[in-house]
């Protein structure tokens, strides 16, 4: 008879249970992402200006006959040492000298038909002015007397001061042209220098006096320092020329070398520095960072400027918290939302 008192009940319980809502089981924890932080830095350190050069001589100079003739003698060879004052290489002299004979016989004949046509002058016997074109001739002879001796004198080509011969650019009985170059010479006495071609965005940074470290293949690293930026850039490669004079002498350099400068410019005011591997969505110059909360639990995204990027540090030009800390492991993982648990 109980059975029959809860049959009709049967259908009212089952609706209620259908509409009673349903228990949510326990959300599980979000878990946390594992970082390696690093402090930010600040550094009043300029970044350094790299690029490559040429490593020559100070004084390089063409020695040239300043006549034109016949090659007798080259008396050097390329790499030579040679001293001050040293024959290097001559023409052969018989036209010269025969020249330089013919102005010293015409200066001889021009004194004498001077001072004939001054005593005939004093005798009222010829005018003042063929005395006067007597006067005059004397002093053209003399002149091309003085251009005959220079020609001489540079019909041999000889050291300026001691050097190297870089160079051989004539040989025995070659008939050369006036001015034609007989060897290239480079001096010892003012040292050796450094030019190189710096980019526009480069060189306003650089000053006279900023020391340079120049890396030559095969060479101890050598010491220099700007001595020269040049007042105008190349037009077609947008550098300007910067001469370096080295400290050091390089020990067994040649002339021409390539080589690697890397100028330190003066220091400028303190910016944050950070491992270039806390930056992420980095977009040229833009890039952002992840900075650590005070409880060490979250991280907020922090977008950035990129100034420089330098052995493996990024100089930034955003102002960061003093004492903040930023993700430098892990940080491309991160997100505002997630928490995070730092590692050693």
């Amino acid at each position: 008879m109980g059975k029959s008192r809860l049959l009709p009940l049967l259908p009212l319980l089952l609706l209620c249970a259908c509409g009673r809502p349903a228990v949510p089981a326990p959300a599980a924890a979000i878990p946390a992402i594992r970082v390696q932080v690093a402090p930010v830095a600040l550094s009043a350190r300029a970044i350094p200006v790299r690029a490559s050069g040429v490593v020559a001589r100070r004084t390089e100079a063409q020695l040239a006959f300043k006549v034109g003739g016949v090659v007798r003698d080259v008396l050097v060879r390329a790499g030579d040492e040679v001293a001050a004052g040293q024959v290097l290489a001559s023409l052969d002299l018989a036209e010269i000298d025969a020249q330089l004979a013919q102005a010293r016989s015409g200066v001889e004949k021009a004194r004498r038909d001077r001072d004939r046509a001054a005593e005939l002058q004093e005798r009222h016997v010829v005018s003042t002015e063929l005395a006067q074109n007597a006067a005059t001739g004397l002093e053209q002879a003399e002149a091309s007397l003085r251009i005959a001796e220079f020609n001489r004198l540079h019909a041999v080509v000889t050291a300026p001061t001691a050097g190297r011969v870089l160079r051989r650019l004539v040989e025995p009985n070659e008939m050369v042209a006036p001015s034609k170059a007989a060897v290239l010479f480079a001096s010892n006495e003012e040292g050796w220098i450094a030019r190189a071609g710096i980019a526009e965005r480069d060189v306003v940074r650089l000053q006279i006096g900023n020391p340079v470290t120049v890396q030559a293949a095969g060479q101890p690293p050598l010491q220099g320092e700007v001595v020269q930026i040049a007042g105008a850039t190349d037009p077609f490669t947008h550098t300007t020329e910067v001469e370096v004079r080295l400290t050091t002498a390089p020990a067994a350099l040649r002339s021409g070398s390539v080589a690697d400068l890397e100028i330190q410019p003066a220091e400028v005011a303190s910016r944050p520095v950070v491992p270039v591997t806390a930056l992420v969505e980095g977009d040229g110059r833009a890039a952002h960072v992840f900075v650590l909360s005070a409880d060490g639990r979250a991280v907020r995204r922090q977008p950035v400027t990129v100034e420089a990027v330098d052995a493996g540090m990024a100089f930034l030009a955003t102002a960061l918290p003093a004492g903040a800390r930023v993700a430098v492991s892990g940080a491309e993982f991160l997100r505002e939302d997630v928490p995070v648990e730092v590692t050693p």
